[in-house]
């Protein structure tokens, strides 16, 4: 039987969240099963399959590790390096931006790093293994650092985000998009739905999340179908990026 463990600081509890919800339905489609544990500081995500499926599950588990430490962390690196208001929208959009490019390369790096066949303990990776990885993170940031201007008005933001959009192909012509409290689900041409991208940002709010998919995916027009009232720095950040449309249901 192949098993492997997770474990994560609880200060960071939510992304074992996020690699727990990730793997729960590769493990589904083997009969896989899982174990939690907690102890003082620590938080423990446990899984075995059969050896028959051994490399299926190590390679998603692999994935989705990697993310969490590519872009979850990636994430407080950049946070707490530059001391961003966690009440604010449009820093928050701007930290959540500028992790999710390079996301890519950063993932490789990581994968290249992780061995899942030990128990990987995710904040020992980021404190200890990561180093070469976050000196490239450490002079992104900087770049905004040393702009702090950028990172304090609303209006240089919404400008660096533009420029960003500017550099990067389009993925989808028209993006409709329907909010429902804390959740969304994006639809794409055609009405197909599309799988969102994640920050990985502790205690990110829906239209963050909303604003970071708008962004990546670069759609030529936004269709917003809303029941409740929107965050009014997120209708300014889609009104002056998109061409946006608002439907209102009830």
């Amino acid at each position: 039987m192949y098993e492997a463990t997770v474990s994560v600081a609880k200060e960071n509890e939510y992304l074992l969240s996020y690699v727990k919800g990730q793997m729960m339905p590769t493990l589904g489609d083997v009969d896989g099963i899982t174990a939690e544990n907690q102890e003082k500081f620590y938080s423990f995500f446990s899984l075995a399959c059969a050896d028959t499926y051994r490399f299926q599950i190590q390679r998603r588990l692999t994935d989705v590790v990697s993310q969490a430490l590519a872009l979850g962390y990636k994430n407080v690196y950049v946070r707490k390096l530059l001391n961003v208001d966690k009440s604010n929208f449009y820093q928050n959009v701007l930290v959540n931006t500028i992790c999710i490019f390079d996301n890519d390369y950063d993932k490789q790096a990581v994968c290249r790093l992780l061995d899942i066949d030990k128990t990987v303990c995710m904040d020992g990776y980021y404190n200890f293994r990561l180093e070469p990885i976050k000196k490239r993170w450490l002079e992104i940031t900087k770049l905004v650092s040393d702009n702090f201007y950028v990172l304090s008005d609303s209006k240089m933001i919404t400008e660096f985000l533009q420029y960003l959009l500017e550099s990067t192909p389009s993925k989808v012509k028209k993006l409709s998009v329907t909010v429902d409290g804390d959740d969304f689900v994006l639809y794409g041409t055609g009405n197909k739905v599309l799988e969102p991208t994640l920050s990985l940002a502790k205690n990110t709010s829906c239209e963050e999340e909303i604003m970071l998919n708008a962004l990546f995916l670069k759609p030529q027009n936004i269709k917003i179908y809303y029941s409740q009232p929107l965050n009014p720095d997120f209708v300014n950040m889609l009104d002056a990026l998109f061409d946006t449309e608002y439907v209102e249901v009830h």
